[in-house]
């Protein structure tokens, strides 16, 4: 074999090899882009679910916490009362979808706390159900104030902390780096739970 042909096959060889490679290095690169792409996109997804999640929530410890307000006015109204537990009530849907997508994603207790921030509010929302019950059987607003008032207030600052713990959870979640620890478990200590939170 001549040294005209020994360099062409040499030519030939080298641009079969340079055109793996690049092949390859392509392919890598769009592995990459295509992992980089998917991530951004499962943030954007968590990022809407837990929004969706904290404001629904929001909306009805808003709602509770109005509705406690109303029955201490001095203007009150039995059946503006009995309306507002109504519309309550209603709410109680667009909670537990919320918190159901949540659920699905589930990472490091991020469902355990939307779960109880909900089953915080659900248990604010049945007292002053009951409260407006026995107000519409004939029980006396200031009576049943002066021996309820003060679960009340307990049940309001379990659900500012639970609602709290969520958001708290999901800024760590969807911004580990920047709160300066890696992802963290959480359990609950409470009236709805008996286990305690892990740091």
């Amino acid at each position: 074999m001549d040294s005209t042909t020994l360099l062409g096959l040499v030519g030939i060889g080298g641009t079969l090899l340079g055109t793996v490679v690049g092949a390859m290095g392509t392919l890598g690169a769009a592995r990459i882009t295509s992992r980089t792409q998917a991530t951004t996109e499962e943030q954007k997804a968590r990022r809407q679910a837990y929004s969706a999640c904290a404001t629904a929530c929001l909306a009805r410890r808003d709602a509770a916490f109005a509705l406690v307000d109303l029955f201490h006015g001095d203007a009150f109204d039995g059946d503006l009362v009995h309306e507002r537990v109504r519309e309550l009530d209603g709410q109680r849907d667009a909670v537990a979808r919320a918190v159901g997508v949540v659920m699905v994603e589930d990472p490091n207790g991020l469902a355990a706390s939307a779960s109880y921030a909900a089953q915080a509010i659900e248990v604010l929302y049945g007292r002053l159900r009951d409260w407006d019950l026995e107000l519409r059987t004939g029980r006396g607003r200031m009576e049943l104030l002066n021996s309820q008032h003060r679960y009340a207030l307990q049940d309001k600052s379990e659900v500012d902390q639970a609602i709290e713990r969520f958001t708290e959870v999901c800024r760590v979640v969807l911004r580990p780096l920047e709160h300066g620890r890696p992802l963290f478990r959480t359990r609950w200590t409470s009236r709805f739970s008996r286990t305690r939170r892990i740091r």
